[in-house]
């Protein structure tokens, strides 16, 4: 099964700082907040499978596959 790439840099347009929570299928940002634990509250009735990922200016720390 072949994984599309993720965009995001586009995903993540418009949030400069903080958490989010982005859906199952990597399309959208569900949730925002200024910590994870903080959008891990805001969060924390959804049934979908969430993926955290902090907020910044640059990502070149991230590495992925």
């Amino acid at each position: 099964m072949r994984q599309d790439k993720i965009d995001f840099i586009r995903l993540l347009k418009g949030y400069r700082k903080g958490w989010v929570a982005i859906s199952h299928d990597f399309k959208r940002v569900v949730f925002h907040g200024e910590n994870l634990k903080e959008t891990m509250k805001k969060a924390k009735d959804v049934k979908e499978k969430l993926y955290y990922f902090p907020v910044g200016e640059s990502y070149s720390n991230f590495v992925g596959i």
